[in-house]
């Protein structure tokens, strides 16, 4: 039946869910029977109506001009409807949602024709040949290729041969999401692979989501596919790290810092970045999408398309690489530049703010003996949680304001800037505590204190209600902490918080990413009334399947409701937890050298949680290829060599000599602690002064320099290796060299005959109709809704 929708109510509401072609069904969800009207044969399908994406659109009045909302809705509605009905291949249902009070909405559901997508998939093909990107060779269309091609349908500006819908923005301000729906049963059979029956050597060893592997490509876009990729690779980095870690902390005495060890954390850092490098970029070749980041084939910002006037009637058929590059990029370019000094205020604000709590905690709490001495020590962990969260989230929408100052033309761009800025607040408030342990609280604590207990003895703050550790009569010059005291501010401290960052803060973190969510989706049903204990315990036992269409279709709405009702899954905060965690393997590992051993242990569970928070706790996620992790690259290389110069300088610090007692003998240095930290305590007795402490600066800051130099070279070294060995001959670097002896053509003509740019609708036939026909009614019941709203007072 073939027809043309012109109305609302007649946008193909004769025309049923087709199933999936032969060449569309391998990785997909099992399809309705045909020419049948039994229930039956497919309630067990999460998506019996063949839905792709649903988009939910508000139409709840505010307490501003009811008529000029009134207009507001109808007009957006419409302009929705048209967009979606201009578009041939595509099924349209509306629905209004029940007992959704203050959220008034009408949602759409979209689905797509297996030739629409056939078509998309051409225009796909096209355009990476005139970039010279390199094929694919897929046998079948994968589910979550056919969510990409249709989200993309509908995000893509109108000069890309989009619909251009930005929901939030313009005249998309009341479509609240493009949301995709999870495919329940094979989310399960992926989480119980893993979960219940995963094994860690065929998990790992094949690569999650490779050909051999969990089939994660297939499912999952192709951002998140990447970083899984990235995630296994990394854990499987630690294992042999984890068993020299292991080896290194029994066998060699506590605290001695081994410089050989160093140097395997160095030889581990620049091997895996350069590993990963050429890792990545040969995945991009085997997955068709190097180059897919590249503004010529990327999807452009509705914001950028306005800013270059590609939205005007004048720009249809420009070359969009000619515009692009003469666009505002040396403009972009200053304002990133102009953005660096507000990043670096931004982040010497934070680190003050963190340093006056380090301060709080570590010198105050440590001599501090009066009224409320058990209260004082909970007033810096108060303040850090009240105030910092504060000030990063205000940080956050800084960083936001810059980006989009800066007009990035692609999303992905943006999300690169954004990435860099973000990091760098969160890598001061990660790592800040850990280099003033080590570089001022160890070897300058006992001073700062003694001096502090001094000053306030001299101005008549100690008494009664104030005391401090330690007396006054030792060494003559004031109060002194005690030997205990002194014990008390060595390594130990900085092993303390090493364990706290990487075992505690990854405990927490597991809860609060997959214990949490349960219970408060459990409070949140069970206000709304719609569960109790009884039912959450029970929830899965009750599988009894709905007998009539109407109970289909009711089941079918409460999982849209429900997923409609989760957050947005952010790949930030996966890639900054394993960032982080690589840099406390790489940069601090030297003092408690069984970090990198609970690392491996805490991704071995990461692997699933995360698939289970994907599966369970987010919206399904649907995104546009990528061919990079990003900055997080650079941020490595940056943690990498940070951990070369950071190892280098706390070896020269802080490692023990057992020459130190017959040295100067000092009752509050142990006879194995370091000969510099020794030299630093030794003069606490006297004033503080350029010469005294130049003598142990000097050589500090010349090993720096020299391990920094070092990394340099290693680096350089490592890089020409792995390039050589893991990149030159391989069948990737082939491949890019056949791409770049072929030149580009112009396929604009072709895209537009495929997609119908010429003003004709292409009109797919269908010869049979399936079951849940009346499912796709077009946008009539959302016309209804919205024309009730229109017509209240």
């Amino acid at each position: 039946m073939t027809s043309t929708p012109q109305r609302v109510t007649r946008s193909m509401s004769s025309q049923p869910p087709q199933p999936v072609a032969a060449a569309d069904t391998a990785p997909g969800p099992p399809v309705p029977p045909r020419n049948t009207s039994s229930v039956l044969d497919a309630v067990h399908l999460s998506n019996p109506f063949q839905v792709d994406l649903v988009i939910p659109y508000s139409i709840a009045l505010g307490k501003g001009d009811r008529v000029s909302e009134q207009r507001e809705i109808r007009e957006g509605y419409e302009a929705l409807l048209r967009a979606l009905e201009g578009v041939g291949g595509l099924r349209i249902a509306s629905r209004v949602p029940k007992g959704k009070k203050g959220k008034e909405e009408v949602w759409m559901f979209i689905g797509i024709e297996n030739e629409k997508v056939d078509e998309l998939v051409e225009v796909e093909k096209l355009l990476d040949q005139a970039h010279n990107l390199p094929p694919r060779h897929p046998t079948t269309v994968s589910p979550s290729t056919r969510l990409r091609l249709l989200y993309n349908l509908l995000v893509y500006p109108v000069v890309q041969h989009g619909l251009g819908i930005t929901p939030g923005q313009g005249k998309w301000k009341r479509v609240k999401g493009i949301v995709a729906l999870h495919d329940e049963e094979a989310d399960k059979a992926w989480v119980d692979k893993w979960t219940l029956g995963g094994d860690w050597r065929i998990g790992l060893l094949k690569g999650l989501g490779d050909k051999e592997g969990s089939g994660l490509g297939e499912h999952q876009p192709p951002a998140v596919h990447l970083y899984f990729d990235f995630l296994t690779t990394y854990t499987l980095s630690l294992l042999p790290l984890s068993l020299i870690s292991t080896l290194v902390y029994f066998l060699t005495p506590a605290d001695s810092y081994p410089p050989f060890y160093a140097l395997i954390l160095s030889l581990y850092s620049t091997i895996f970045v350069a590993f990963w490098r050429i890792k990545e970029r040969k995945l991009a070749v085997r997955w068709g999408t190097r180059g897919s980041e590249s503004v010529a084939v990327s999807r452009l910002r509705s914001e950028y398309v306005a800013s270059v006037g590609l939205d005007k009637p004048s720009a249809r058929g420009v070359d969009l690489v000619d515009t692009i590059q003469a666009g505002n990029d040396l403009k972009r370019d200053v304002k990133v530049a102009l953005s660096v000094p507000v990043i670096i205020a931004c982040g010497i604000g934070l680190g003050c703010v963190l340093m006056g709590i380090f301060v709080l905690e570590a010198f105050v709490a440590e001599v501090y003996e009066g009224v409320g001495k058990r209260v004082v020590p909970l007033a810096p962990t108060a303040l850090f949680v009240l105030v910092v969260p504060q000030i990063v989230a205000a940080y956050q929408g800084l960083a936001k304001m810059l980006v989009k100052w800066e007009d990035h033309p692609t999303p992905v761009g943006e999300e690169k800037s954004l990435t860099a800025k973000t990091f760098a607040m969160n890598g001061i408030v990660a790592y800040l505590g850990l280099f003033l342990s080590a570089y001022v609280y160890v070897p300058f604590g006992p001073y700062i204190m003694a001096h502090v207990q001094h000053r306030l003895s001299k101005s008549g703050y100690e008494g009664e209600s104030v005391k401090f550790a330690g007396s006054p009569e030792k060494a003559g010059l004031g109060p002194r902490t005690s030997g205990e005291k002194q014990k008390a501010i060595k390594a130990g401290r900085l092993k303390g918080q090493l364990f706290a960052y990487t075992v505690t803060n990854q405990v927490v973190g597991a809860f609060l990413e997959n214990v949490l969510p349960y219970i408060l989706r459990f409070v949140d049903d069970w206000r709304a009334g719609k569960t109790t204990i009884k039912q959450a315990v029970k929830r899965d036992g009750d599988k009894t399947p709905p007998r009539t269409d109407e109970e289909v279709e009711k089941k079918f709405m409460d999982k849209v409701d429900r997923e409609l009702s989760l957050p947005d899954y952010n790949l930030f905060t996966d890639y900054a937890e394993m960032v982080t965690q690589f840099g406390y393997v790489t940069v601090w590992s030297i003092v408690w050298p069984l970090a990198p051993v609970f690392a491996l242990i805490n991704n071995y569970v990461e692997l699933r949680t995360d698939a289970l928070k994907i599966c369970k706790h987010v919206r399904r996620p649907v995104g546009d290829r990528v061919e990079t992790i990003g900055s997080w690259l650079q941020t490595l290389s940056v943690i990498s060599w940070i951990g070369a110069v950071t190892n280098a300088t706390l070896i020269y610090l802080f490692r023990p000599s057992t020459t130190l007692a017959a040295q100067t003998p000092n009752p509050h240095i142990p006879a194995t602690g370091s000969v510099h930290l020794h030299n630093i305590i030794s003069t606490y007795e006297v004033s503080p002064t350029l010469q005294a402490i130049l003598p142990t600066l000097i050589p500090l800051v010349a090993i720096a320099l020299a391990a920094s130099h070092g990394y340099i070279v290693l680096r350089w070294i490592v890089d020409a290796v792995a390039e050589r060995i893991l990149w030159r001959g391989s069948a990737e670097e082939a491949e890019v060299q056949r791409l770049t002896e072929r030149g580009s053509r112009d396929v604009h003509e072709r895209i537009k005959q495929l997609s119908g740019g010429s003003g004709v609708r292409k009109v797919y036939q269908r010869e049979e109709k399936g079951v849940f026909g009346h499912f796709w009614n077009g946008g009539e019941e959302g016309a209804r809704a919205v024309g009730s709203v229109a017509k209240a007072e």
